[in-house]
């Protein structure tokens, strides 16, 4: 994936008017929104998440009020934080005032209070801080959707609690406020990845107790051993597996397959001490019933074995 500021040089604005007949008849660029075009070649090499990207900083150009800025999913993207599941044909931008708002085939236009502090500045566009992208996404979007974003945001440090906790304090009486309240509850810092964050909501929504998160485990000696994505007291310890967490978490001068098998023998060490391990992928997500009853058996399997030997420390 194209990082965002690379994105961002291949925005191409002002042609003239033998410039775009010329395009018209080569296509060598793509119209992004009126006035802004892309290399063709480069468009159709891009991500959904990319083109959202360029959609979004091309509407803000576009825009006859100046006031406006981008918000929700799009200023989520704006911001880097991961946008699992959400519908990226539409740019969502807020304007402050309290009536307005219109949809569009290709945008939102969101009315809303917008004080100096619940704006930012990011890639030469004005858009929502990210306390208040959070709540928009947690007002507007399903549950699921919202602590991913929310999550990715509390463990990258570009919000503290507090400043969530400021920001449903601001939309107290706004429309979705109370879905916002308990997505907020349910974010958590430790998780590392949507994947964990996905998980978390699952095993939430199907009842299972709440376990630790990235909790250090150490051997008898007092050594550290690993941290475990999902920690149960009963003896278990849950890893998701994102393949690409492997080429994400290599150590200087490491290949994936030194990382893989630095993996292996993390996970051999957690057997030794008697921890039940037990993993699962993104597949596994989409067939939510067969893996909470994965992890139950694993519960009752590891309850019925010796207690693990050493000790753990919560995050």
């Amino acid at each position: 994936m194209h990082g965002h500021g690379d994105t961002r040089r291949h925005l191409i604005r002002g042609l003239s008017a033998s410039e775009r007949r010329t395009n018209a008849r080569t296509q060598h660029l793509h119209r992004v929104r009126r006035g802004t075009y892309v290399p063709t070649a480069v468009w159709d090499s891009l991500t959904q998440r990319e083109r959202h990207f360029l959609l979004a900083l091309a509407a803000v150009g576009d825009q006859q009020r100046t006031d406006c800025v981008l918000s929700h999913v799009s200023a989520a993207v704006v911001h880097g934080l991961p946008v699992w599941n959400l519908p990226l044909r539409q740019v969502h931008l807020t304007q402050p005032s309290r009536t307005g708002g219109r949809i569009l085939s290709h945008q939102v236009l969101h009315s809303a209070p917008l004080e100096a502090a619940d704006t930012s500045e990011a890639n030469g566009a004005l858009i929502t801080s990210p306390a208040r992208t959070v709540v928009d996404v947690a007002r507007t979007a399903p549950f699921e959707q919202a602590v991913v974003i929310g999550d990715a945001a509390l463990n990258r440090g570009l919000v503290t609690r507090s400043e969530l906790d400021a920001a449903l304090a601001h939309a107290r009486n706004w429309k979705g406020i109370a879905s916002a309240r308990r997505a907020v509850a349910f974010m958590d810092n430790r998780s590392e990845s949507p994947g964990e964050s996905r998980s978390r909501v699952l095993f939430h929504n199907h009842g299972l107790a709440a376990p630790h998160l990235q909790a250090s485990v150490f051997d008898e000696a007092h050594a550290l051993v690993g941290r475990a994505d999902f920690l149960y007291d009963d003896g278990l310890i849950g890893e998701f597996d994102g393949k690409v967490k492997y080429g994400a978490l290599l150590n200087p001068g490491e290949t994936a397959a030194d990382a893989v098998i630095r993996e292996k023998r993390r996970e051999d060490a957690f057997r030794e001490l008697g921890w039940l391990i037990i993993r699962w992928m993104w597949d596994d997500l989409n067939r939510p019933l067969i893996l909470v009853r994965r992890v139950l058996q694993a519960l009752s399997r590891a309850r019925a074995q010796r207690r693990p030997s050493g000790l753990w420390v919560p995050a």
